[in-house]
């Protein structure tokens, strides 16, 4: 992995890392909220393409407020699809894939209705939906979907909260987060990703601005026309998921033309992403 920033044409910085091969096809993974270039669902993926027969050029790129970019106050999807497009211009990237992982769903499903004739296909594992449509169903909503209702302030004081607990001490709270993980999600996570997976929660948290952004994002409007999306979509979400409710996947992929979706079993929502590797790999890189 290497990583480095790139400055747009306001003067703000985007973090992003790169893994892979530099001949392969280019893919782009949207990360979770909260997120960092460092990613542990990267870095399996790369290493399921070097036992493939396609070489993948995987790039990690940061949203504003996390890691190494800097935070753009009052931000929406529309900002990110013009960031995400100087990036990818900048580093020399014309087509691509994206991946969307848990919060980084309503991002990269953004950026594939925008930018029709340079996505390729759009992967969305766990992702989270509109809650101004489904979050407010039923009598039980989950926490991530309250915290997204609650404004701001409530937010910003919730993961700052977060926050303090990764930075006062990194390795225990990555051993903290592991050890509670479901017994199958937890058996998924080889030694060799645990410093992956500690080091994205430092990044992630470095600023608090990133995921108060993306979580006010989340409680307002895509504004997003889902049905006249025409690149290949696919989306996986596991029934037992947690975090994140399936209602959502079920929504999108009803909405979005020619969508599949591939209903896991038994995985919870961290585990889901890594399950769903060796799938995802077939799906962005066969015809």
């Amino acid at each position: 992995m290497r990583d480095y920033t790139v400055m747009l044409n306001d003067g703000r910085k985007l973090g992003c890392a790169e893994y892979g091969q530099i001949d392969g096809e280019a893919v782009f993974v949207f990360h979770g909220t909260p997120g960092a270039r460092y990613q542990i669902y990267a870095a399996r993926l790369e290493s399921i393409a070097q036992e493939g027969p396609v070489p993948l050029r995987i790039f990690v790129p940061e949203r504003p407020g996390y890691g190494l970019s800097d935070a753009k106050a009052g931000r929406t999807l529309d900002d990110w699809c013009q960031d995400f497009e100087a990036l990818a211009d900048e580093i020399g990237v014309k087509r691509f894939s994206i991946v969307g992982i848990s919060g980084g769903a309503p991002f990269a499903l953004a950026c594939t209705y925008r930018m029709p004739t340079r996505v390729r296909k759009t992967a969305v594992i766990c992702g989270m939906g509109p809650i101004d449509i489904l979050g407010q169903e039923g009598l039980c909503l989950f926490t991530e979907e309250k915290v997204c209702l609650q404004g701001p302030e409530f937010t910003r004081a919730y993961i700052t909260k977060l926050a303090n607990m990764v930075n006062a001490n990194p390795d225990r709270f990555t051993e903290y987060y592991i050890d509670n993980l479901p017994e199958l999600d937890r058996k998924l996570i080889s030694d060799d990703l645990v410093p992956v997976l500690k080091q994205s929660g430092i990044e992630a948290t470095r600023q608090v601005d990133g995921m108060v952004d993306d979580y006010v994002i989340f409680g307002q409007p895509w504004n997003i026309p889902l049905q006249k999306i025409r690149v290949p979509v696919a989306f996986w979400h596991s029934e037992d998921d947690h975090v994140v409710p399936i209602r959502y996947a079920d929504y999108l992929a009803s909405i979005i033309p020619n969508a599949k979706l591939r209903r896991m079993q038994d995985y919870d929502h961290f585990g889901s992403f890594l399950a769903a590797q060796p799938e995802l790999y077939d799906f962005l890189t066969l015809d």
